[in-house]
């Protein structure tokens, strides 16, 4: 994170509202972006920004390292996904949906690849979305869940192989 964020996030922290307004205007694409990876349409990608950002603000001031905000931020919002899901109890994939634009696979084959990717456990669905679709690091996975780098690794590696099997079943 660069100079000008880092004092941004500590103003932001100490109250000064257009430093927030800032702040999170300038996270508001990455943050629709990872929700709809989890919720999987506008209405609810938008409901779960909202929420991750009214927890953000409310706890902003606890946050200790500022550099690290948008990896605070994004645990936030994979914590309110989470809580989301098992409000509902799970969701089911549109049919529909398209996640990324240009996609070079035929419709059914990426609407296979997601459904693989929705019947993933936890930690392993969060990795393969921050790391493929996120464009997120290991290390900054890693400190995201909570996890260390090394079990990052170990659960990337064995969310692809599942993955695989998955995908090698329905062929």
């Amino acid at each position: 994170m660069d100079d000008l964020k880092i004092e941004l996030v500590k103003q932001a922290q100490s109250g000064k509202r257009e430093a927030m307004e800032r702040l999170f205007l300038g996270e508001s694409e990455y943050l629709y972006k990872m929700a709809f990876l989890y919720m999987k349409n506008k209405e609810d990608s938008l409901d779960l920004v909202q929420e991750c950002i009214l927890r953000c603000i409310a706890s902003l001031k606890r946050l200790k390292h500022p550099r690290y905000f948008r990896t605070w931020m994004t645990r936030i919002l994979i914590n309110c996904a989470h809580e989301e899901w098992e409000r509902r109890g799970k969701y089911d994939l549109a049919e529909d949906t398209v996640f990324a634009a240009g996609e070079s696979f035929p419709k059914e084959e990426t609407l296979d690849l997601y459904r693989a990717i929705d019947h993933l456990n936890y930690p392993y669905r969060d990795i393969i979305i921050q790391y493929y679709f996120a464009g997120n690091k290991l290390s900054e996975i890693a400190q995201s869940l909570d996890i260390p780098v090394g079990t990052v690794k170990v659960y990337h590696s064995r969310a692809k192989r599942k993955l695989k099997c998955m995908l090698e079943a329905e062929a």
